[in-house]
């Protein structure tokens, strides 16, 4: 048995590392209101009485903007892998906050089965794909509010 040379050069790969602590910085937030909810029954509000969230850097967002954000994303990036994400948990749950209704346990049972599995995909994703997926979802929001 002969061994053939390799004709093309050896070239390492850059390695490009994953989105591990971005999407625990996403997601940090909403399974922090999660926890709140389950904890005292309560969500963070503003005096008009909208919920918002505090992220990592101190910065307040309303959280039903903010998770519409992230379903957007993920939506998008199904869309463009051919994949599909357990996203109808967050759906719900996103016109819960946004109505400020009150959330039943089985919705919060199923955020927590599902929201793992949603992280992880995105955890996983490619650094310059998902900075690319943010950019196509702001010139989408921007489009949707200039008409």
């Amino acid at each position: 048995m002969s061994k053939k040379r390799r004709n093309k050069k050896y070239r390492p790969r850059a390695v490009r590392p994953p989105m591990i602590v971005g999407a625990a910085l996403v997601f940090g937030p909403i399974q922090a209101v999660i926890d709140q909810i389950e904890r005292d029954g309560t969500v963070t509000t503003n005096r008009a009485g909208t919920p918002i969230f505090q992220d990592s850097t101190g910065t307040w967002y309303c959280t039903a903007t903010a998770i519409q954000g992230v379903i957007d994303h993920c939506e998008m990036w199904c869309t463009r892998h051919g994949r599909t994400l357990p996203l109808d948990s967050l759906r719900e749950f996103q016109r819960f906050i946004k109505y400020t209704v009150n959330i039943p346990a089985s919705l919060l049972d199923r955020l927590r089965r599902d929201l793992p599995a949603i992280q992880s995909a995105m955890a996983r994703g490619n650094p310059d794909d998902m900075l690319d997926l943010l950019t196509q979802v702001k010139i989408r929001d921007e489009l949707e509010r200039a008409t």
